[in-house]
């Protein structure tokens, strides 16, 4: 119970309107499985400079963004267990949600066989195994981009490309800058506005 009792205080101060009757059941889940996984502190992995040119010459926006998010997941995996030979398994879905990309099922898939033509990827070689083994990761080669946030790895591709991005103010995920009055992300603007609702009503109305 202390195990699901910290998540729940993590989740409270990090996720956005959440609510701890819809997530009991998976906290607990998590929670029952947390002896199975020794507790591991990574503060980001470094990309280096021949990964880098590697993605930069497959000269297609979208694919360059898919395989910057592979390496960064196979890399963190890499660090979390020695022996994991820089495989990802980590299902379509959240790849493509960590990339930031939007696309249907069947372009999910013929993007990673493009990486696969390109030698860049490769599949396990099971049916039913779904794993994604990164072949271009280079540790000898110069470190040149450290990344330690990875819930939008693919604007972190963006932001390195030179497109404007911005770290909110308040939780430090990326967004994109529309404007140079623009400090915090949606949801954290949302909170903060909240907030300082309430405080106008109890300073005012609520007298």
């Amino acid at each position: 119970m202390n195990i699901i009792k910290e998540l729940n205080t993590f989740m409270e101060k990090n996720y956005s309107n959440y609510n701890s009757v819809d997530w009991f059941s998976s906290l607990e889940k998590y929670a029952t499985k947390a002896a199975k996984y020794p507790l591991c502190e990574c503060n980001g992995v470094w990309i280096t400079e021949n990964e880098l040119k590697t993605i930069n010459e497959i000269h297609d926006k979208v694919l360059e963004r898919l395989a910057f998010t592979l390496l960064c997941l196979a890399k963190f995996r890499n660090f979390r267990n020695p022996n994991n030979n820089n495989w990802v398994n980590y299902s379509n879905g959240e790849i493509y949600s960590i990339a930031c990309i939007n696309t249907t099922a069947f372009e999910k898939d013929i993007k990673f066989n493009t990486l696969k033509e390109l030698g860049l990827i490769e599949y396990a070689k099971k049916v039913d195994n779904l794993n994604i083994q990164v072949l271009y990761i280079d540790d000898d080669s110069e470190n040149k981009l450290f990344i330690s946030d990875f819930r939008k790895l693919g604007y972190e591709w963006r932001l390195y490309k030179g497109e404007k991005y911005i770290r909110c103010a308040d939780c430090g995920i990326l967004v994109k800058k529309s404007s140079n009055r623009k400090k915090y992300c949606k949801d954290c603007g949302k909170n903060i506005k909240n907030e300082q609702n309430k405080s106008y009503y109890y300073n005012n109305l609520g007298k």
